[in-house]
């Protein structure tokens, strides 16, 4: 479904990403661990088209999207929930789903249902403004506003960095639903190797830039953790 290619990006005069490649397949949940600053997002960034590739290629269901607009993307069916959530702090929690609507491939005018039926109390908040919700409370709406566009595809970026223990759980029971449909894959690049061992199928760590180690969970073993991962 996702096949990113030798892709080489950097912000500057600074090249961060390093001959990456990789692949996620259709249902799929691959994850991507790294230390703090190894390239995670940046390959977030360059999946998505916010920031352009110098090098290499990113496909998409066959289709090569290297030049391809951040819009074009996510017409194409690539949901993305930046790390950060981004949300529009001066637009309501109910315009911020209805955003996600503008990427979906059909004219829709309603919220899907099952964009939010896994954060019911988003519905409790649509008319308050964005920026007066909590972390946990946006990043349920980052996630909700991703899913309004009913994508085949969804790049999670530190979705529980800096939210309460209790909506992780939420978010990783909405993975896991996600997981189980088979419809969506998912590409997760997460701090907490508990989290991803406990919704991941596969797994590939960055180190430097550049891929370091890839495999299947019961190759994630202490050994590699503590190799690459361990502070």
């Amino acid at each position: 479904m996702l096949a990113v290619q030798q892709l080489e990006a950097g912000y500057g005069e600074s090249v961060i990403l390093r001959d990456v490649t990789l692949k996620v397949k259709p249902g799929q949940v691959v994850c991507l661990l790294g230390r703090n600053g190894v390239g995670k997002t940046t390959l977030m960034k360059s999946i998505m088209g916010v920031l352009k590739a110098r090098k290499g290629k990113v496909s998409y269901k066959e289709m090569d999207m290297t030049r391809r607009s951040p819009g074009d993307r996510a017409k194409q069916g690539i949901g993305y929930v930046p790390q950060g959530r981004e949300i529009f702090a001066q637009l309501s929690v109910f315009e911020n789903v209805l955003l996600g609507l503008e990427a979906s491939r059909e004219k829709k005018r309603e919220i899907p249902a099952a964009a939010i039926a896994q954060f019911p109390v988003l519905p409790t908040m649509y008319s308050r403004r964005g920026g007066d919700l909590s972390g946990g409370q946006q990043q349920q709406l980052a996630f909700a506003r991703a899913l309004a566009s009913e994508p085949d595809m969804l790049l999670l970026d530190e979705p529980c960095e800096g939210i309460q223990p209790s909506i992780v759980d939420d978010i990783r029971d909405v993975i896991r639903l996600i997981k189980a449909d088979g419809r969506t894959a998912i590409l997760l690049a997460e701090q907490s190797l508990e989290f991803v061992k406990s919704v991941g199928d596969y797994f590939y760590i960055l180190e430097k830039g550049s891929i370091a180690w890839e495999g299947g969970l019961e190759s994630l073993d202490d050994e590699v953790i503590r190799h690459y991962l361990t502070v």
